[in-house]
């Protein structure tokens, strides 16, 4: 059940990122494309190297780790 959620959960993430990339590609002037705003994050060496150590994080506890199995 909660596997359900969770996934629903990234589906809906994923979901509005392509519907936001759609509008903001169709008017740039109300909504920056994500490659706009990645540009202008990404020009900051500490951002870099934050966003890198975010998905080393992300990656470790959510790949490789064991995972709580909960009794519900």
């Amino acid at each position: 059940m909660i596997r359900a959620i969770v996934i629903a959960g990234y589906l809906v993430v994923v979901a509005v990122a392509i519907i936001s990339e759609v509008y903001a590609q169709r008017k740039p002037n109300n909504f920056a494309p994500i490659g706009d705003m990645l540009e202008h994050v990404m020009t900051s060496r500490t951002t870099r190297v934050s966003v890198i150590a975010a998905w080393w994080w992300f990656g470790w506890h959510f790949a490789f780790a064991d995972t709580v199995q909960l009794e519900l």
